[in-house]
């Protein structure tokens, strides 16, 4: 079975969110200098440790020998996405186009919204026989998992889960991404920030699985 993403403490998460934030309000990321003034934390040592914590679980990346003071960079889930390195330059026949079949929340329950449109997926993200759609997530109940308000999300469909992976799945016809645990006498839904609380599905509702998570795409 895959294994799921590291989680996140809550002063890793607070860390990752600041610096999230700052790139998409500035176009470029924190130094450290900034993410420990946004953060009141009393010393950079602090900010320092929380980045090579992040750094090490796959969610941001410091290039190695890289002098910028703005090197950090949001990462892509690791063991999950393989994007061909620059060494080896990308072709047409590394990616696939998939379905983008809308957006999901990452957060309260929302409306299942549908397009018409298509992305282009690595194919190294994708198993051999399996059928898969993209979503754009909004919200930001994902986040302990790395998985930000504006990525896009690629699900294999299948209408069954085991316990721990991370679907998406309707509630009577509302639409989330959460984590998806089969309990005795009903189904809960769990995020992966503590400020959500968990979703617990009871037999008086309609309950489906569109699809498990099989990659993360981050759009900047």
């Amino acid at each position: 079975m895959k294994s799921t993403p590291p989680l996140l403490t809550p002063k890793e998460s607070k860390v990752l969110e600041f610096i999230r934030s700052f790139q998409q309000q500035k176009g470029y990321s924190p130094t450290y200098a900034e993410i420990q003034h946004g953060l009141h934390y009393s010393a950079v040592g602090s900010v320092q440790q929380f980045i090579k914590q992040l750094v090490a679980k796959g969610c941001l990346e410091v290039p190695l020998g890289e002098s910028q003071k703005r090197a950090i960079a949001l990462a892509k889930i690791p063991a999950l996405t393989k994007i061909p390195s620059k060494t080896t330059p990308a072709t047409r026949d590394d990616f696939q186009n998939v379905p983008l079949e809308g957006s999901v929340a990452a957060g309260r329950l929302t409306e299942a919204v549908r397009t018409l449109d298509h992305v282009e997926v690595p194919r190294s993200m994708l198993k051999n026989g399996g059928e898969y759609f993209a979503l754009n997530v909004k919200g930001e109940s994902m986040i302990d998992d790395c998985i930000m308000d504006g990525d896009l999300v690629i699900i294999r469909r299948q209408n069954s889960a085991h316990n721990g992976q991370t679907v998406i799945a309707l509630v009577d016809d509302e639409a989330t991404i959460k984590r998806y645990y089969k309990k005795s006498e009903h189904i809960e839904l769990h995020p992966a920030n503590p400020n959500f609380q968990v979703i617990k599905v009871n037999a008086t509702k309609e309950f489906k699985i569109l699809g498990v998570l099989a990659g993360v795409i981050r759009k900047f």
